[in-house]
């Protein structure tokens, strides 16, 4: 969890329990990740910014354009600044190194964490889209914009608790934590029931219809209602697979902060949770390419931006 900001100003960044070739490793991996994942999103920023909204809902496209941007953001403000703070340390420059380290570790509690709260918000807004018949007047523009920059500022303020608290934060941070993967799962498995249990009423009034003029006009009913399910169902799979990765990066460091509670602090565990946030950075580089493989628009949008942008530089 997090640590007193006033130990981390003074302590120092490199751990002699690790040894000093992972640390190249690591800042290696890092270099790597950033470039990929400030190329990647930025490509997805731009894309988005290019798609009209009859091809990606608006609500949606908003959605992933800050997803986009805070992974983004995790690669130069967070994984930059790591990689200046342990080159830094390494060639003695103690203090510049302890004031890069100050950065990147506000940077880690803040950018890598807001992606739970954009999922979190996803996952409410297909839930509402699905159960509720006033969607489009309840869901619109403002107000999304409204919620997203809430977001972003009540993070910012929670994040800041640090310098103050570091234990109410860590409060924070855990309530906060618990609440977003409660809703998340739920919202879902509420979605995956009511699709199940709509897809069977599909099949059992195709089985039924009548091959008269009505039946028609109800089977063609049946198969526009369908054509937008086929979109809404691409929308929730896209966001599954994003939250599969975001947990499945993040599972090292959440099972050594509960092992840390409950045992103390060891150097397997060091390693781990060392080796577990570069983890947590190669999330960010991982969502760009779940876009494109995902969501058909944003790949062909990315293909053609890319292609100018290499056509334009011969």
């Amino acid at each position: 969890m997090a640590e007193n900001f006033s130990v981390v100003l003074q302590g120092r960044l490199l751990n002699p329990e690790i040894p000093f070739a992972l640390y190249v490793l690591d800042v290696t991996l890092n270099a790597v990740f950033s470039i990929t994942s400030v190329f990647g999103n930025t490509l997805i920023i731009v894309a988005l910014r290019k798609i009209r909204a009859r091809h990606v809902h608006m609500v949606f496209k908003a959605f992933i354009f800050n997803l986009a941007l805070a992974d983004l953001s995790v690669g130069l403000l967070v994984q930059l600044p790591y990689i200046l703070a342990v080159l830094t340390a390494m060639s003695g420059y103690t203090e510049v190194s302890r004031i890069i380290r100050a950065l990147f570790y506000l940077g880690i509690w803040y950018f890598p964490v807001i992606s739970i709260a954009f999922q979190t918000v996803i996952a409410i807004d297909r839930f509402l889209a699905l159960h509720v018949a006033s969607y489009r007047r309840l869901v619109t523009r403002k107000r999304v914009l409204k919620v997203l920059v809430f977001i972003w500022i009540t993070r910012l303020a929670e994040t800041c608790l640090i310098i103050y608290d570091h234990r109410i934060f860590n409060i924070m941070a855990n309530i906060g934590l618990g609440f977003c993967m409660f809703v998340i799962t739920a919202c879902y498995l509420k979605i995956y029931l009511t699709l199940r249990r709509q897809d069977q009423t599909v099949r059992d009034m195709i089985s039924l219809r009548s091959l008269n003029n009505s039946g028609q006009r109800q089977s063609a009913r049946v198969r526009r209602n369908n054509f937008n399910l086929v979109k809404y169902k691409s929308s929730i799979y896209t966001m599954l697979y994003i939250y599969i990765a975001f947990i499945f990066c993040s599972l090292p460091v959440f099972c050594v902060m509960i092992a840390l509670q409950i045992q103390g602090p060891e150097r397997a565990s060091a390693i781990v949770q060392f080796l577990g946030a570069t983890l947590v950075f190669i999330n960010s580089s991982l969502n760009p390419v779940l876009y494109c493989w995902r969501i058909r628009e944003i790949r062909r949008m990315a293909q053609k931006t890319m292609s100018k942008t290499f056509c334009a530089g011969r």
